[in-house]
């Protein structure tokens, strides 16, 4: 059963991940305070990312065949993740060097430097996403049996508190810090006939975005503060905040515009970066420096950024036909 709801729910995701990294497209010297607060709402919007992914997981369960789902991720993300990497890697170990790797990398042969960049997906920003999502999909048999139960769903508040004590790294961190995230969107998939009438409620949506905005004031203010994850806490609130807004709504929501953003999402993720990239260097080339950042520039590139994304996706959808998901995932 198609789920309209988390259809719309992943076009706002993608917008999460591209505001997020689009940040950085600025420079904030003057303006340390907005950068602050746009890194606090925007940053980390992997989060959602992975609740959608959980809870599309648990959806499918019914037909789960781990030799098909492995099958289909080999084609709707390894292949893309393999193609689109490669002009990442070949400029990662040729003309500029990472900056997050052991010294001595460089010195290392040039098939382990390939190697190392495939696995932890270090070569291009987002990339780290893909293999730390391909562990999840090598545990599924156990996340399917583990479904079948309910004890993992009741001890969840431990693997939340887990999460924002952790902090993204290699894939076996990244894994470990967004694990209370996918079992967050599995059990509401579970369980999703009594949990949307609960977060669908006006009461819910209200206190869910008052502790949002509280989580986003409190970081705020403790925005060095390193022990506890602040930010984790509020990704997760908003994911049932957007999941009950959007299941509230679901009937109303008929835009073709948001859902082709949604139908090329998985795109957007894997050549945004490029894009984002190449225009950044390109503005520093001309004008000398990075553009000074602030809210109305801020807000004008993101829109601007997605849609050539979403352009781009769909020509390569068009021009490659049948074979689209083996370069871009969709």
């Amino acid at each position: 059963m198609f789920l309209g709801y988390i259809h719309y729910f992943r076009a706002l995701a993608i917008f999460f991940i591209v505001a997020g990294h689009a940040i950085d497209a600025f420079s904030w010297q003057g303006n340390v305070s907005m950068e602050r607060f746009l890194r606090i709402l925007f940053s980390n919007g992997s989060v959602l990312f992975v609740f959608i992914a959980g809870y599309l997981f648990q959806h499918l369960l019914y037909k789960f065949n781990f030799k098909k789902y492995l099958k289909t991720k080999f084609k709707n993300v390894w292949m893309p993740y393999f193609l689109v990497s490669i002009p990442a890697i070949i400029i990662s170990v040729t003309i500029l060097p990472r900056e997050l790797v052991w010294t001595g990398f460089y010195d290392e042969p040039i098939w382990l430097q390939v190697l190392f960049f495939y696995l932890s997906g270090l070569h291009l920003s987002p990339f780290w996403f893909i293999p730390m999502i391909s562990l999840f999909y090598f545990i599924s048999p156990i996340l399917n049996w583990l479904d079948k139960g309910k004890v993992i769903y009741f001890i969840l508040p431990l693997f939340i508190l887990v999460s924002c004590l952790s902090y993204r790294g290699l894939p076996h961190q990244s894994f470990i810090y967004f694990f209370s995230a996918y079992l967050l969107g599995m059990g509401c998939s579970k369980y999703k006939s009594s949990i949307n009438l609960l977060i669908s409620r006006n009461s819910f949506i209200l206190l869910s975005l008052i502790l949002i905005v509280s989580l986003t004031a409190l970081e705020f203010v403790f925005f060095n503060f390193k022990v506890f994850d602040l930010n984790y806490l509020q990704k997760i609130t908003m994911c049932l905040f957007f999941l009950g807004v959007f299941f509230k709504f679901n009937s109303k929501l008929n835009s073709k515009f948001i859902g082709i953003i949604a139908n090329t999402s998985f795109g957007v993720f894997f050549i945004h970066s490029y894009i984002l990239t190449a225009g950044k260097e390109l503005y520093k080339y001309f004008l000398g420096a990075p553009p000074v950042g602030n809210i109305f520039m801020y807000f004008l590139f993101i829109p601007s950024l997605l849609l050539v994304c979403v352009w781009i996706t769909l020509i390569i959808k068009k021009v490659s036909g049948q074979y689209s998901r083996y370069l871009v995932g969709s």
